[in-house]
């Protein structure tokens, strides 16, 4: 170290040794500037900003050795080999951008940069080296291998430290430190290396005639002094631009970054990126669907976050650029699933492929399409499945049936008098009474046989049995009993009870059908047997029923021809009062007499008419006819016409009995509208305005019936009635029933108390007229009085004391 030191201070000129210093640390700077530039410029960038920095290096480096070398004092004349002196020069650049190139390469990292600041301090060495060799002077030049090694090692291990340092980190303190650091290894390779030679005068050594002078030497540094300063300023402009430049795009991607992280945290699917499954990035919906936070994701792989069974599938995924919809089933944070759709394609992230993923929630979706596709097969009242889902799984159990060689049962319920409860209850209790129906026969068939609902009061029932009568026949009284019991109803405050019971039809496959449609049928023809039979009971089906249910079809074809052709006929009963027997009117009643089978009873066609929808054409001409007949009878003489309560459902029934009255020129007050309770029961409110329309314009309204229903009472507060027509089964049996006469009184007081007109219907002996008579009850009817007869009979009934009043007031 005295060696350097006395080197230093006793054998060179100390202003030239401060400029060669100056030298060394602006070329440092400008240097490790460059490396810096370098290292962070684009690919197609790089090779230049390395030239520039490899100049400045190696230039740096040559000019601080020459300007050292012109501070040296030998005492001798000297010069400088010019070949050499060139070689000297291109060696610092050439190698120096090596050692740069291997510093900033890609992936060089750490030991990267040593390892290439360690060949730029070996290029020092060589250049140092090369450059004494160039010295010429009359004397011999003796080496010190230590102080050569250890020129070396210094230029090498501050060469290695100064690159690593200033491109660990892009600070201006990091790139002061690495400037330091890279003059200590050349100017400390230097002048360690000064110290090595020692000249020895030798007057017999002769300069070369290619030496170049030292003022020559001192112009080629200048110029190498003035290219360092330029490529620094040059490279300084460029840097602060670049720098600029660089900053307004980092600020750009920022804030560009920013807003698509606003746009994703803004979308309702959830997003993640990722890599191989690795998730590099996800949005605030993502994570809300987890239940985690960003940190807890980011980093991890997609496989942790789906159903364990579902992992193999989304790994699949990973490798896909593209892929459509797919189902997945997410984990949240609290263990449970998360019904979702993904769909996702490749994007490139930080120069890498990467896949982004669009995870949309779906629960609700499926909630809904699992309610839709409910409501498609079940009822909705009794939540029961449908016609549709039935008849498919009675399909599939058919299908096993043959496989198996089993037999399948069809069993279709019908609820008995079940119309009566919503006509009187209305359709709220009615419904009450299908869901505790549907409630007991899920409770009386076993766990996997099918219950349905096909519409109304009628269920179905798909059982697979061992021994097919034996088995149906116990399920067929246990569903008897089962709905034989009474039913609570929802009727007003306090609950009322209905016993209604069922009847049930029973096909059996394979004897009965081949397929589910068939057997249905099948079922349905047998429970028509069941309820005219007299209901309560259960009946298998029988080929002989598919008859009666052709000839019920052919009845209702040859109904509608009849209303068609006008076939239908109106016969008329009189209406005589009690006491005087003086004809006060008569009743219209449709006949029709079938061109086949004579004259159909109307108990068996006008059930017919209503289930069909013809009974309002039938009631509409029934009045029309009766109006037009009526027309030509003397003043007085009133008709009496019944109203079906499927016809008063119609919402203009008002409007269009008045308008058959104007059609008919004849007078509203010689009508007399009969219904029954049942036309109050489905809508009060309705029916009380379309009667009270009726009795406004002079039509007089009569309750049929009176005294078989359940809330007549009610009706008659609500309503004004100008008669009561007491049912004839009260009236037979007056004469033997102390019971049933103690009735009719009540009912004739009543009316009286009420100021209303009471007719008896079915009168048939001379006692019921006599016992009616005492009870002083208004009018009569019945075949005691007159049969119903056709228009031009009316005058020739000739049964009963009132026919000469009859024919007296026809004639009149």
């Amino acid at each position: 170290m005295l060696h350097v030191y006395a080197c230093i201070t006793q054998q060179h000129d100390p202003w030239l040794l401060l400029l060669a210093a100056a030298v060394c640390g602006f070329g440092a700077w400008v240097s490790l500037s460059l490396v810096t530039r370098a290292a962070g410029a684009a690919k197609r960038m790089r090779g230049l900003w390395i030239a520039a920095a490899a100049s400045a290096t190696g230039g740096g480096i040559w000019a601080t050795h020459f300007v050292a070398m012109l501070a040296f004092r030998s005492g001798l004349t000297v010069g400088y080999d010019v070949l050499l002196t060139a070689l000297s020069i291109v060696i610092a650049v050439v190698g120096s951008g090596a050692g740069i190139a291997v510093a900033i390469g890609r992936g060089a990292g750490m030991r990267g940069a040593a390892l290439g600041g360690g060949i730029v301090g070996a290029v020092t060495g060589a250049m140092h080296y090369t450059g004494m060799a160039a010295l010429q002077a009359p004397a011999d030049h003796l080496h010190d291998a230590r102080f050569i090694a250890a020129s070396l090692a210094i230029g090498i291990l501050f060469g290695a430290a100064a690159m690593a340092v200033s491109l660990r980190r892009t600070s201006l303190r990091a790139r002061a430190l690495g400037a330091m650091l890279l003059v200590a290894a050349i100017c400390g390779l230097h002048f360690t290396g000064m110290t090595a030679v020692t000249l020895v005068p030798n007057p017999l050594a002769t300069p070369s005639g290619q030496a170049m002078a030292p003022e020559w030497l001192a112009v080629a540094v200048a110029a190498i002094a003035t290219l360092i300063m330029g490529l620094g300023l040059v490279g300084s402009i460029l840097d602060q631009r670049l720098a600029d430049r660089a900053s307004r795009e980092t600020a750009r991607l920022r804030s560009s970054e920013e807003r698509f992280r606003q746009l994703a945290d803004a979308t309702f699917e959830g997003i993640v990126i990722h890599r191989d499954g690795r998730v590099l990035d996800v949005n605030r919906a993502m994570t809300e669907l987890l239940g985690r936070s960003p940190e807890q994701v980011i980093g991890r792989h997609l496989a942790e976050f789906v159903a364990p069974g579902q992992r193999d599938a989304i790994a699949r995924y990973h490798h896909q650029p593209s892929f459509g919809r797919l189902e997945v089933e997410l984990l949240h944070s609290d263990g449970t699933l998360i019904v979702s759709e993904a769909h996702g394609h490749s994007i490139t992230q930080d120069g890498l492929p990467a896949r982004v993923v669009a995870i949309r929630d779906i629960r609700e979706r499926k909630r809904s399409e699992e309610r839709i596709r409910h409501m498609a097969n079940h009822d909705l009242l009794t939540g029961l499945p449908n016609r549709s889902l039935f008849l498919d799984r009675a399909g599939m159990a058919l299908a096993n049936a043959r496989h198996d060689g089993e037999a399948v049962a069809v069993f279709h319920i019908g609820l008995d008098r079940f119309k009566t409860v919503n006509d009187l209850h209305g359709h709220k209790a009615g419904d009450a009474l299908l869901r505790q129906a549907a409630a007991r026969i899920l409770d009386t068939v076993r766990k996997h046989d099918t219950v349905a609902r096909l519409g109304g009061d009628e269920f179905v029932v798909l059982q697979t049995l061992n021994t097919p009568l034996d088995d149906a026949m116990l399920l067929a009284e246990r569903l008897v009993q089962a709905l034989a019991a009474p039913f609570e109803l929802e009727d007003g405050p306090q609950p009322a009870l209905a016993a209604l019971g069922a009847s049930v039809g029973i096909a059996l496959f394979p004897q009965d059908g081949e397929d589910a449609e068939q057997l249905l049928a099948h079922a349905g023809a047998a429970l028509s047997r069941a309820k005219s039979d007299g209901r309560g009971a259960f009946r298998f089906y029988e080929a002989a029923m598919d008859e009666r249910i052709q000839a019920r079809r052919r009845l209702e074809r040859d109904l509608r021809a009849a209303l068609e052709t006008d076939a239908l006929c109106v016969h008329y009963q009189p209406q005589v009062d009690c006491g005087t027997q003086r004809l006060l009117g008569f009743e219209a009643l449709v006949r029709w007499n079938h061109p086949e089978r004579g004259m159909v009873p109307p108990s068996e066609f006008i059930p017919l008419a209503e289930e069909s929808g013809l009974i309002g054409p039938l009631g509409e001409r029934v009045l029309r006819s009766a109006c037009r007949e009526a027309a030509s009878w003397p003043d007085g003489i009133v008709i009496a016409v019944n109203l079906s309560p499927v016809q008063f459902r119609q919402p203009d029934i008002a409007a269009s009995i008045l308008a058959i009255l104007r059609e008919t020129g004849f007078p509203p007050e010689r009508l007399e509208i009969e219904v029954t309770e049942g036309v109050l029961i489905d809508d009060t409110e309705r029916a009380l305005a379309a009667l009270n329309a009726l009795k406004m314009a002079g039509v007089r309204i009569a309750l049929d019936d009176f005294g078989t229903g359940y809330s007549s009472l009610s009706y008659l507060q609500r309503f004004a009635f100008d008669k009561l027509k007491i049912d004839r089964s009260f009236v037979s049996t007056m004469e033997t029933s102390q019971e049933t006469r103690s009735i009719v009184r009540t009912i004739l007081a009543l009316a009286k108390a009420l100021d209303i007109t009471v007719t008896a219907e079915g009168v048939e002996t001379e006692e019921q007229l006599r016992i009616l008579q005492e009870e002083a009850c208004n009018q009569v009817q019945g075949y005691l009085i007159g049969r119903p007869a056709a228009p031009e009979g009316i005058r020739h009934f000739g049964l009963s004391p009132a026919a000469g009043m009859l024919e007296a007031a026809a004639g009149a």
